[in-house]
């Protein structure tokens, strides 16, 4: 039921998406082989069209203060921190043109992630049960990170999940295919490309 139906669509942030961004260079090559931003667009526009509302998971923005004191940085957090990734205020941490909210669609941002997982330390879980949304369909960025951490914790929490396989990119092609084809099937319950996902409601 469309009602119960919602779109996770997690970190489609600059950083990671356009030329530019921070992060791209090491997405670069499996956006371009897998489409990944005509595919967003694509999926997005779908949403919008049969009133699906969007919840957007984003990680946490960063400044040179966020972690500090910190004493367990693993090295994404790390990495993060040395760089400025998604930096507030920045570019950078501005959602890709055309990908953004729209609350007249229903859609909703939810409390920032510090890790991989969206549900983790955020607000994600309660915001969705609020609405009754039973069903979730997650693409996004990364592939191997954020996309299947935040599934995983959906799938021990009961939701019925659609994963979008080339709506999303990885460190490259090849990890992003190990995830899709052998790592998703063992805790999704559909694994679908856009345009299949489009044809299954109409």
């Amino acid at each position: 039921m469309a009602n119960q139906t919602a779109v996770l669509l997690i970190d489609p942030y600059n950083d990671f998406l356009h030329p530019k961004g921070k992060l791209n260079p090491r997405l670069a090559e499996s956006i371009a082989a897998t489409g990944t931003i005509e595919h967003l667009q694509e999926f997005v526009a779908t949403a919008r069209k049969h009133k699906i509302p969007i919840y957007y998971c984003l990680h946490q923005q960063t400044d040179k203060h966020s972690f500090e004191g910190w004493s367990m940085m693993n090295w994404s957090l790390e990495s993060l921190g040395k760089n400025l990734v998604f930096e507030k205020g920045s570019w950078g941490a501005e959602v890709y043109e055309g990908l953004g909210p729209k609350p007249d669609n229903g859609d909703v941002v939810v409390s920032k992630h510090w890790n991989s997982s969206s549900f983790h330390n955020t607000d994600l879980d309660y915001q969705l049960r609020q609405r009754g949304i039973r069903n979730l369909v997650l693409a996004g960025l990364v592939t191997n990170t954020c996309v299947e951490a935040t599934a995983r914790y959906g799938y021990e929490l009961g939701y019925n999940l659609t994963m979008i396989s080339d709506g999303t990119a990885g460190f490259s092609t090849e990890q992003k295919n190990a995830a899709t084809q052998l790592i998703w099937p063992l805790f999704t319950n559909r694994i679908l490309t856009v345009s299949e996902w489009v044809k299954s409601l109409e």
